[in-house]
């Protein structure tokens, strides 16, 4: 099975459904779960696949799956978010949220509670340094912490066609352009395109995949030997 990133997605009643997005799998055993399909340019969404309902590839890139179109517009969206964890100080800051209605279902309104008095911050005073006077002194703020929220499935990770492929050496190669699996859906062999002036594309046979990331491949071998198996 060869899955090239970018490629249509169709059902099996002949609708497109998207494009290739992005591939999930396993890092450990390099085992593709599932596809992430994408659709749309303003109103966009993205789709989680799983491998299973993928009936065949065609020749010429195409994946059909096992699901009429209506099927596959029920599959899971999926879903990112990025946020930072409140604490409950924090929390105890931020405008209430009340619903009101008035026969146009509900409205949400936000507003704080208004401060008694102005509050202004009082300087925190250095002691006094004889050599450089006395100086406001403040710590640098430490940024909290981001969190991701996902439905992707557990201990995976998503590689696209701007996952950067690196050599033992440091070199980075190029980024993948699509990737040919087994019947159990692992990875056989990546095709590495190597930018506008890197001449043909890699071919990077599994064996020399050391680790996977969702920001890069790592090779086992060295630039030179990566670049003599360019097919």
């Amino acid at each position: 099975m060869h899955i090239e990133l970018g490629r249509p997605v169709m059902s099996r009643d002949g609708k497109r459904i998207g494009t290739v997005d992005q591939l999930v799998l396993d890092p450990d055993t390099r085992e593709v779960r599932a596809i992430i399909v994408h659709r749309g340019l303003l109103l966009t969404e993205d789709r989680l696949v799983d491998r299973a309902v993928i009936d065949t590839v065609a020749p010429d890139g195409t994946v059909w799956l096992a699901l009429d179109a209506e099927q596959a517009h029920e599959l899971p969206l999926f879903v990112e978010e990025e946020f930072v964890r409140l604490t409950n100080e924090e929390a105890a800051t931020l405008p209430y949220v009340w619903p009101s209605g008035g026969g146009l279902g509900p409205v949400p309104l936000l507003w704080g509670a208004p401060a008694r008095e102005p509050v202004i911050p009082e300087p925190r005073i250095a002691p006094y340094d004889p050599s450089g006077g006395t100086l406001p002194s403040s710590t640098a703020p430490t940024p909290a912490p981001v969190e991701v929220a996902t439905n992707l499935p557990p201990d995976t990770v998503r590689i696209d066609r701007g996952t950067a492929v690196i050599a033992s050496d440091g070199t980075r190669l190029g980024k993948v352009e699509h990737v040919h699996l087994n019947e159990d859906g692992e990875i056989v062999s990546l095709a590495v395109d190597p930018g506008l002036f890197g001449g043909e594309p890699l071919h990077i046979p599994a064996e020399w995949i050391d680790s996977v990331t969702e920001e890069a491949v790592h090779l086992t071998v060295d630039a030179a030997t990566a670049r003599r198996g360019r097919r």
